[in-house]
């Protein structure tokens, strides 16, 4: 029997529908493909010799392939997940929109797209889909699922139909007691589908959750040195019992199985005395598998994080896939950004090393890393797709948070046993920064060690020494962070200042002695790392949201964000400067090239939030006389 190869492809503009919530306090829906999926059966033939004759050589072929075993070519039925992804047709004016409804003297100042409204405006035309999927469908793949914007193609089909029609060849391979599956040559497809990336052809290239150890000084399993409450960080981050997520929803992505998760979501609810907030589970089309539980504490973190800083909150929308591939990644992050009645706000506590144009094929091969190991985090060419969609959510008036990562100004890019990344065990040197935390459009969050004197007041907080952070090489600063002290050039363009993270901070912890209060499997113990950075500022972002004049909220985070930090009236109120010694070491809190500074630094951004003064400056609510 022939096992089916999943399949997303990414155009200039795609769209698909989410199913509603059950409306009981833990429901679960999966994508609907209705209607999105026409005229493939005419198209097939409308494919014309002229554009089928012409093929443009795409991104995603793995560096450091050669240092592996090839073991031969991939059975046939062997399954695979990718996504095939073009830009969509007018990014300039997306982005003119983008600054305009953050600009309060434009007529488009806080009115942000709906899904639909988005697709109408900049999605790809239903032509140019048609000739894809009558395209893929000629070569004999299934397509299974359209995105709202007409951008991304999920299609099913086997290795020998996907290799015929790429024109490459799937081997499995062999390194250091693992196997995977790759293609050998950089995938072709007709130029004149504009199609420009491809995401996920390999099985080896993934999203990794910081792996790090438990911590050690617990007291009878209860209590650990540094230990936070929510109720601690409502009163450190001067967060008000007014505003506490009313009105507005929280939204994680992860993936595998959520029982357990939201079982422990209930247990630490009960133990701080907060309501039981509404849980639904969103999974991407076509996903099916969800029994891996392998990374149920990161999902625990993340829950019990942003629901403990925004009790009041409607509900939780849990977007879920099988599995953090690259592919099923962009998918979990469009099936968000497609929800045209989900949450304003995410956070991923996930990520891989920023693109390095060098390891692509579109700009001069594989030179930079031919004489590593296989397996290494670089050479990540999913940022192409993932900008596509982030951008999207922002126009939307979304805001995606983002955990800046675990190995200071390194990304992680060889990952060991047990330590796994050597996250707050280890800086890997490489000064690349963590994807998609370094995309413009989402907000990249970075960690301190918080110490608190018991009764809820801040003791000392400083950055912390593993808190990913730095300057991303060859992603322009965008127009929000334009303006920023100490941005460095881009290598690519010494005359433009380069994207820098993080944007802002909250507490990680140190792995060892310093933390949060989790319940993991029904026990109490602690979670820590900038995946713990994320989903707390999320929810202290929701109580901003709550208090916005309008449902639709304040729009993407970072141009508020970025409008407080850099004027100096605001500053002092909305954040606490980050800029203290790292006692534990008795030296300047570094994460490796970078330090904390006062003001805006790579570590830890404009610093930990004052929620009272974000509500004032940013929701317009709450300001003293």
């Amino acid at each position: 029997m022939r096992k089916a190869i999943m399949v997303s492809l990414v155009l200039a503009g795609c769209g698909g529908a989410t199913g509603d919530s059950t409306g009981s306090p833990v429901s679960n829906r999966q994508t609907s493909n209705e209607d999105l999926i026409s005229g493939l059966g005419g198209v097939v033939s409308g494919v014309t010799n002229t554009l089928l004759g012409v093929l443009t050589t795409t991104q995603n072929l793995l560096p450091g392939l050669a240092n592996a075993s090839d073991q031969g070519p991939a059975a046939t039925a062997t399954a695979l997940r990718f996504v095939v992804t073009m830009k969509r047709p007018n990014v300039a004016a997306e982005q003119a929109l983008l600054d305009s409804e953050h600009n309060p003297a434009s007529p488009d100042y806080r009115h942000f797209l709906t899904p639909s409204e988005f697709a109408a405006r900049f999605g790809v035309p239903q032509a140019q889909v048609d000739q894809a999927t009558g395209w893929l469908a000629g070569g004999g793949l299934t397509v299974e699922h359209v995105s709202a914007a007409r951008d991304q193609i999920s299609v099913r089909g086997d290795v020998a139909h996907v290799d015929a029609l790429l024109k490459t060849a799937t081997h499995r391979f062999s390194y250091a007691g693992d196997t995977f599956l790759a293609n050998t040559a950089a995938p072709s497809v007709p130029s004149g589908l504009g199609i420009s990336n491809v995401v996920g052809l390999n099985t080896l290239q993934k999203a990794a959750t910081p792996s790090k150890p438990a911590q050690t000084l617990c007291i009878s399993g209860v209590s650990c040195l540094g230990n936070t409450t929510p109720k601690d960080l409502w009163s450190v981050y001067e967060q008000p019992d007014a505003y506490q997520g009313q009105g507005q929803k929280i939204a994680i992505f992860g993936e595998g199985q959520t029982d357990d998760v939201i079982a422990d979501l209930r247990v630490f609810e009960q133990q701080n005395g907060l309501p039981e907030m509404p849980v639904t589970v969103v999974h991407p089309a076509g996903d099916t598998d969800f029994s891996d539980d392998s990374g149920s504490e990161e999902w625990n973190i993340d829950t019990q994080a942003s629901s403990g800083m925004a009790p009041k909150a409607d509900g939780m929308v849990l977007y879920f896939g099988q599995d953090l591939s690259d592919a099923d990644v962009s998918r979990i992050f469009s099936t968000f950004t497609d929800d045209a009645n989900g949450p304003l706000q995410a956070s991923a506590s996930f990520g891989e090393c920023e693109t390095i144009p060098g390891v692509s094929p579109l700009v001069g091969g594989l030179t930079i890393l031919n004489g590593l190991p296989i397996g290494i985090g670089l050479g990540n060419n999913m940022d192409a797709t993932l900008s596509e969609i982030v951008r999207q959510a922002a126009l939307e008036g979304k805001t995606i948070f983002v955990s800046t990562g675990d190995t200071g100004s390194s990304c992680p890019v060889v990952v060991l046993p047990i330590i796994g990344a050597g996250n707050g065990l280890l800086n890997q040197v490489v000064p690349v920064t963590n994807s998609p935390a370094s995309l413009p459009y989402v907000v990249g969050v970075g960690g301190t060690v918080l110490y608190t004197d018991g009764s809820g007041n801040r003791s000392r907080e400083y950055g912390w020494a593993f808190s990913g952070g730095g300057s991303t090489l060859f992603t322009p600063a965008p127009s929000y962070q334009v303006g920023t002290p100490a941005l460095i050039p881009c290598v690519t363009d010494l005359t433009k200042p380069c994207r820098g993270i993080s944007d802002v901070a909250a507490q990680s912890g140190d792995v060892l002695t310093n933390g949060y209060g989790i319940i993991a499997k029904g026990a109490a113990t602690t979670g820590g790392g900038t995946s713990l950075s994320s989903p707390l500022w999320e929810g202290m972002w929701v109580r901003v949201q709550g208090a916005a004049a309008s449902s639709s909220g304040n729009g993407f985070a970072n141009y508020a964000l970025y409008r407080v930090g850099n004027d100096p009236a605001s500053y002092a109120r909305d954040f606490f400067d980050v800029s203290s010694l790292d006692l534990t070491h008795g030296l300047p809190a570094v994460n490796g090239i970078y330090a904390t500074t006062p003001g805006w630094d790579y570590v830890t951004g404009f610093g930990t939030p004052r929620v009272a003064g974000l509500i004032c400056d940013i929701a317009g609510q709450g300001c003293a006389p």
